[in-house]
């Protein structure tokens, strides 16, 4: 079996795990919420189907890692995932996506609560086991696999575009910041980020400096989260939002083309 075909049948199976996993304990609160009146966004018990749901991705790519290497622990996995040695060149990558992250939450959406920004470094543990650990499946597997069959650009389009339907059943879920936000904004977002975050792994060649950015940029956009009218959590998509990450997606690409070159051109990265 040649490594492309190869590649193909894991990525088809990660997909099947990743979703499966996802979309049956989301399906539980969906179920809950329009059947049994119960469930609902925000109340303590909706939080274990909903985080083991998120955990989706990262529980695909261990199943897979386990099928193909028996002798691969969960203990192991997770040192293999956080073990790694971060280059102090690594750590000023990881720095300046956090700044900017940051920064471009307060210049597109504004903050007008100081102090939630003490709730957000309290919650970060919450953002890292809801959000940020998706990155074990998202760059740690799917995308080096997707590159073994496809072009950097490319593999990089399918996963934002994988990563956004996957997040489908929330908007079945009353409450959520998604059910709030139209799907094509949040695709085209997803596409964006998934650039970024890509372009993060690459210069860092770290999946917990991915995991921690994006539990950072979880925590940052809920800076700008806000109750509506109804009750429901809501999220201004203005058009400095779009600004922002519209600049963001040029830098981040343009570094990701820099980076695809010299690696062609035999060069080692920033990591060391």
């Amino acid at each position: 079996m040649t490594v492309r075909k190869e590649s193909i049948n894991e990525i088809k199976l990660f997909l099947i795990y990743t979703f499966s996993i996802s979309w049956i304990f989301w399906l539980i609160i969906i179920i809950a919420n329009q059947i049994f009146d119960a469930l609902w966004y925000g109340e303590i018990l909706t939080w274990v189907p909903m985080i083991i749901g998120s955990l989706g991705p990262a529980i695909g790519a261990y199943m897979i890692y386990r099928q193909s290497d028996k002798s691969i622990s969960l203990k192991a996995f997770i040192k293999f995932v956080f073990n790694k040695d971060i280059s102090k060149n690594a750590w000023l990558i990881f720095g300046l996506f956090t700044c900017w992250r940051f920064l471009m939450v307060w210049i597109a959406f504004g903050i007008q609560e100081p102090i939630s920004i003490l709730y957000m470094f309290l919650n970060l543990p919450l953002f890292i086991i809801g959000g940020g650990f998706e990155e074990l499946g998202w760059r740690g597997y799917l995308q080096p696999k997707l590159e073994k069959v496809t072009n950097y650009l490319a593999s990089t389009l399918i996963v934002g575009l994988i990563w956004s339907i996957w997040h489908l059943p929330l908007w079945l879920i009353s409450g959520t910041v998604q059910s709030a936000l139209p799907f094509a904004a949040y695709t085209f977002l997803a596409i964006i980020l998934s650039f970024s975050f890509t372009t993060l792994y690459k210069y860092t060649e770290n999946v917990f400096l991915c995991v921690f950015s994006h539990a950072w940029f979880n925590g940052c956009i809920g800076l700008a989260v806000y109750i509506g009218s109804e009750g429901y959590l809501q999220l201004n998509l203005n058009w400095k939002v779009y600004m922002v990450f519209i600049l963001e997606l040029i830098v981040t690409l343009s570094l990701g083309i820099r980076y695809k070159f010299k690696r062609e051109r035999g060069w080692g990265g920033y990591s060391g």
